[in-house]
């Protein structure tokens, strides 16, 4: 397995976007068309495995050294190994070479082991924010680096 940086609008990137789009919206009982692709992103990482992508992290352009995590997403076979702590590590490198202070993310209640995952990770829960204001499902955390 190799993590290595790619672009978003690689064949890879889009199936790992469409693969996370889909399971949010089987949890959160909805449908919509996928916001993902044409969001810009700073960093896009994939884990690669001889079958394909395992995995994904994005980073969102920084605002006041702040930058956003997204696009977070283990195929569910790989999940439990220890992938998503090593895509966050390679995501919080490059955040800390980009002098960003702080990483902010958000998940919500329907994604609890996400929850899990990012407070064992040191994230701390900070209130809504952006355009998650309004998200009554938004829980939403924060690292400073």
């Amino acid at each position: 397995m190799d993590i290595r940086a790619v672009g978003q609008e690689t064949p890879e990137a889009v199936s790992m976007m469409d693969a996370l789009w889909e399971e949010i919206q089987l949890r959160y009982g909805f449908r919509a068309p996928n916001p993902m692709p044409s969001t810009r992103f700073d960093g896009f990482w994939l884990a690669l495995g001889q079958d394909g992508p395992l995995g994904s992290i994005a980073l969102a352009p920084p605002t006041d050294s702040v930058g956003e995590l997204d696009v977070m997403y283990v195929v569910p076979g790989r999940r439990g190994t220890g992938l998503a702590a090593e895509l966050l590590a390679v995501a919080e490198g490059f955040a800390i070479r980009r002098g960003i202070g702080t990483l902010r993310l958000r998940t919500g209640e329907p994604q609890p082991e996400s929850m899990r995952f990012y407070a064992k990770a040191g994230f701390r829960p900070i209130p809504r924010y952006g355009k998650w204001v309004e998200d009554e499902s938004a829980r939403c955390f924060a690292k400073d680096l």
